[in-house]
């Protein structure tokens, strides 16, 4: 280039002074910049240093350029080189947020940018960096009003807006959720991030056909975005109107597998593997609510993101060789990788799996990849030898520093609930890795190893349903703790009516099969007494559709479902306890039963009636209330529920001797150390890599 050419012959003059020197070198690193030569232009940048090394601005065009090589430790290093000559200089402050955030301490950007803002307080990008950070902690109220801030200084920036929408759609706010990214992806016309949002709010509002063409969008936007073209195929709907119309999703589902595999090939044929990680972050979620056996579609899928991401294990190839080089006898280093390592389903299920290890024969490493750590995050990092907080939006970073942790078995407690996880999970990190039942469905992913699952709840030819190992650990596979109950559970304070039994349902609605709706109604009508108590969905479409899909049922079989049903709003974990407290029995879903749900409703002791399924994830109850010894409560099939609701409901000494047996039996699933114990043996005989030997 010119540019470069007149800078170089400026620079053979000889009396240039170091100041003079130093700009034109900073000028002859913007054109080496821009004619793509990023390392010619950091060697002038340091040439230009060392002539004036307090020179905040050369230290942060030096930053630049090294984000630009994707080299975050030199960036940040440079942008605190900024900052330190020139603490006022708040672009640099700025920039070393967006550096911090790219390696994934979050604290850290948070911070950077809050001194950007304070130094220029309106600066509207750093003020919407700084939300995007807040949210990603989980300080939902400090996000928001940051946010709006930005949104005021900058009206007509898109940044602040397409935050504004995640952080709705995080608190349930789905129709602001649209509003937002809608307006983000009007405010970006090229850009694709706001459509690939609007369209997954859309789908959890059940509007799949919307969704399906803001997914067409953002494709013609960008034919390489191919979340886009996954979306398109693969998108399910959250509340089916009947059995036919699940098979329909299926057949459509399975279409979209037979046509995507040419299709990514081709649109990803000029990204870089981690692009393409990064593109594929995608989840069939709603598929195993089916009840059907997902073996061969998750196999499909999983084969199809295999093909594509494996030039990512090239970076780990040499994963198992670190770890068989470590000292024999030393301990075994154990990854766990999640986005939701806090209170709720996950967390409660395998915490005692991370806490419970003996750090003697475990060095055990967490990879949270959620917003924020809770109470229950931080008992896992006092505990966990190494725990790194990385992004969850941007799988490709996790892969080098989970590979470079030579890792003996890599543990994913769920797989199939979080898409950044699943897309993770295809890519080798660890000479073994698993899948738990966190998700209780096979994964079908060629890179997972191991299923471990729960012996109890399998069934006999469990082994057929998962296209990895199953192993199975004894009781329900963990050390759960019991929760902390109320005293009390006023009905009156609860908004449910005084007199009367009440069938608790507490499912989320799309874990509602179209089948249990009939069950249901004629529960209603075998006890004309007894109440239905569900919540409401997270959208009021969600709700809506599935109360006319159980009204239907209930006219089938002659009940008023308005004078019957109770519809309850989301509450605290300590309301919904009580709510189980105040209830006559818990009515399970048939194609998945509770799990978590369950354990709550037997830690007050509510009496669960359920019917075992095919599949395990439909088998949980059962396995539950027969470790328990309360095997009464499994029902042969649905004349034999009816039996039981009407016995539930009407024999108030058999139900009190239940929820007493209950009670007194609760040690058998809770807080038993047995499973992690297993576990841990397990572990130590599966998971130590065999160890080099010098052979004659």
């Amino acid at each position: 280039m010119a540019a470069i050419a007149e800078a170089s012959a400026l620079l053979r003059t000889a009396d240039a002074r170091p100041a003079e020197r130093a700009g034109i070198l900073c000028l002859r690193a913007r054109a080496h910049e821009i004619a793509g030569d990023a390392a010619a232009a950091v060697e002038d940048l340091r040439s230009a240093l060392r002539l004036s090394p307090q020179d905040a601005r050369l230290w942060n065009e030096l930053g630049v350029v090294a984000a630009s090589r994707n080299d975050p430790d030199a960036a940040a290093d440079a942008f605190r080189r900024a900052v330190a000559v020139d603490p006022g200089y708040f672009r640099a402050w700025n920039n070393l947020g967006n550096c911090l955030s790219t390696r994934g301490d979050t604290r850290g950007a948070a911070d950077a940018f809050r001194a950007a803002v304070q130094r220029k307080p309106d600066y509207a990008l750093a003020w919407a960096n700084l939300g995007a950070a807040l949210r990603n902690l989980g300080d939902a109220p400090a996000a928001e009003t940051a946010l709006q801030k930005a949104a005021s200084l900058d009206p007509k920036s898109s940044t602040a807006v397409f935050a504004l929408g995640g952080l709705c759609r995080d608190q349930g706010r789905l129709d602001d959720a649209v509003r937002h990214f809608a307006l983000a992806a009007q405010r970006s016309p090229a850009a694709t991030a706001a459509c690939l949002q609007l369209a997954g709010v859309l789908a959890e509002r059940d509007e799949l056909d919307e969704a399906r063409s803001v997914y067409a969008e953002a494709i013609r936007r960008d034919p390489t975005e191919l979340r886009g073209w996954l979306g398109m195929h693969l998108s399910l709907p959250m509340v089916p109107a009947d059995a036919e119309a699940i098979r329909d999703a299926r057949a459509r589902f399975a279409r979209g597998l037979d046509e995507l595999p040419p299709l990514l090939r081709t649109h990803a044929a000029a990204l870089a593997p981690a692009e393409i990680v990064d593109r594929l972050v995608w989840s069939n979620f709603l598929l195993a609510y089916h009840g059907e056996d997902d073996r061969p579609l998750q196999g499909r899928f999983a084969s199809m993101l295999r093909a594509m991401v494996a030039p990512l294990d090239a970076p780990t190839a040499a994963v198992g060789a670190a770890s068989r080089a470590r000292p024999a006898g030393g301990p075994l280093r154990v990854g766990f990788v999640s986005s939701f390592f806090r209170d709720g389903t996950v967390g409660r299920y395998f915490e005692h799996w991370i806490t419970g290890l003996d750090r003697e024969r475990f060095d055990v490493h967490v990879y949270h990849l959620g917003a924020g750590v809770d109470a229950l995050g931080q008992r896992l990092a006092a505990r966990a030898d190494v725990m790194r907080e990385m992004p969850r939006w941007a799988p490709s970073r996790a892969i080098p520093v989970i590979g470079g942790d030579a890792l003996d078995v890599l543990v994913y407690p769920e797989l199939g609930m979080d898409a950044s996880c699943v897309a993770l999970a295809a890519v080798r990190l660890a000479p073994l890795q698993c899948a738990a039942w966190g998700h209780p469905v096979t994964t079908g992913q060629p890179a997972i190893d191991v299923f471990l699952s729960c012996a109890a709840m399998e069934p006999d030819d469990a082994a057929s349903h998962y296209t990895e190992t199953l192993v199975c650990l004894p009781g329900i596979g963990t050390r759960y703790a019991l929760p902390a109950l109320p005293d009390s559970a006023d009905r009156a304070a609860l908004g449910l009516p005084a007199d009367g039994p009440l069938f608790l349902c507490p499912q989320s609605l799309f874990k509602i099969h179209p089948d249990d709706d009939a069950l249901y109604a004629r529960v209603l009508a075998a006890v004309p007494a007894a109440r239905l108590v569900l919540f409401q969905g997270r959208h009021p479409r969600i709700t809506a559709r599935f109360a006319a899909r159980l009204n239907a049922a209930c006219e089938r079989a002659g009940v008023d479902m308005a004078a019957r049903l109770l519809w309850l709003p989301q509450c605290s974990h300590e309301t919904y306890l009580r709510i189980n407290m105040a209830c006559t029995a818990m009515l399970d879903t048939t194609r998945w039963s509770g799990g978590n749900t369950t354990l709550d409703a037997l830690a007050t002791g509510l009496p669960v009636l359920t019917r075992p399924g095919r599949f395990m994830r439909a088998r949980q109850s059962a396995a539950m209330l027969q470790l328990l010894g309360v095997g009464e409560l499994v029902s042969r099939d649905d004349d034999d529920t009816l039996r039981l609701a009407a016995r539930l409901a009407g024999d108030t000494a058999w139900r009190d001797a239940l929820r007493a047996r209950i009670l007194a039996s609760r040690p058998r699933i809770f807080e038993d150390p047995t499973p992690v114990q297993a576990f841990a043996d397990w572990l130590a005989s599966a998971g130590r890599p065999p160890r080099q030997t010098n052979a004659g």
